[in-house]
C-alpha cells in the first residue's frame, strides 16, 4: 500500500480510542527507539511524528500489506503534509532489518520483518 495512504490512515486511527492499536503503536515505537531508528533526544518535540511512523507500520501489519515508497523526494512528502524525516527513518529501518527491501534504501516495496510481526502478534494475543 502506498506510504502516503498508510500515513493518512495512521493519522486518523491515532485519533480514535482503540487500546489495542495504541498499545501496538507503543510496542513498535519501543522497537524503533531500541534499534536506534528513532532518536530519544527531543522526543517531547518529535514524539507525535515518531508515533505516526510507528502507527504506519501497525497499519501495514493490520492490512497485511507492504509499504510502497514510490518517491523519496522531500518535496512530495512536504506537499502531502508529512515530515521529510520519514524518509530517513524508513532508510534506518531498512538498514537495521526491521523493513525488508530489494535495495539498500527505502525505495519500492518494503515488507515488515518477522521480528516486527511477531511482536505485534504477541500484543494482539495479550490484549485479546
Amino acid at each position: 500500500m502506498n506510504v502516503f495512504t498508510l500515513l493518512e490512515r495512521a493519522t486518523k486511527r491515532l485519533q480514535l480510542q482503540d487500546s489495542l492499536y495504541h498499545e501496538q503503536c507503543e510496542v513498535v515505537l519501543g522497537i524503533l527507539r531500541s534499534a536506534g531508528v528513532l532518536p530519544y533526544k527531543r522526543s517531547s518535540l518529535n514524539g507525535e511524528l515518531h508515533k505516526l511512523v510507528a502507527a504506519m507500520l501497525v497499519n501495514a501489519y493490520e492490512s497485511d500489506t507492504s509499504i510502497d515508497v514510490g518517491t523519496r523526494k522531500a518535496g512530495i512528502f512536504h506537499h502531502y503534509g508529512y515530515s521529510t524525516k520519514i524518509i530517513s527513518y524508513l532508510d534506518k529501518m531498512v538498514g537495521v532489518g526491521l523493513l525488508l527491501s530489494q535495495r539498500d534504501t527505502a525505495k519500492g516495496k518494503l515488507v515488515l520483518s518477522g521480528l516486527v510481526e511477531d511482536y505485534l502478534g504477541a500484543v494482539e494475543l495479550t490484549l485479546a
